[in-house]
């Protein structure tokens, strides 16, 4: 029982302990890379690609953790982050990256630990799961190759 209790203490407690986002849904993409999350996942800036097509006018920032296991994508449109993607591979113990990138997209540990529910739920049953947070749409997404997408949008 107090294993179980500390395992979900831990968690929290890293989260609260974290600096606040930077770069949230709707901020400018300029905060990003002085932000906690790249520091905490060291990322580094990877390209940028004006898009075309349904999402012309914005711009895909992508980022690359040092290792390469994380890649963050951030889609812009008119300076201001539109929504943040997360490529991770699927596997419970990215719990805290995952953690750490929802925190920084949603602005918030409590939006961060709900999102994690989800996280969770996508890795042992391996299928699409959702959930709504402040207007915000956190989704997470298996994919071929032992990979997840994590999603934030509105």
């Amino acid at each position: 029982m107090n294993r179980l209790l500390i395992g979900l203490l831990v968690p929290m407690l890293v989260l609260a302990i974290a600096a606040p986002g930077a770069a949230r849904i709707g901020d400018p993409v300029a905060g990003f890379m002085s932000g906690p999350l790249a520091q905490q996942l060291q990322l580094n800036p990877q390209a940028q690609t004006s898009l075309s097509g349904p999402l012309s006018g914005r711009i895909l920032h992508r980022f690359v953790s040092d290792d390469g296991a994380i890649v963050v994508d951030l889609i812009v449109f008119g300076g201001a982050i539109e929504q943040e993607v997360m490529y991770a591979p699927l596997a419970m113990n990215r719990g805290v990256q995952v953690s750490f990138f929802l925190q920084d997209a949603v602005g918030s540990v409590f939006g961060a630990q709900k999102g994690m529910l989800a996280f969770r739920a996508a890795v042992i049953n391996r299928k699409e799961t959702y959930l709504t947070f402040g207007g915000l749409i956190m989704r997470f997404v298996p994919m071929g190759g032992g990979r997840l997408r994590v999603q934030v949008s509105r």
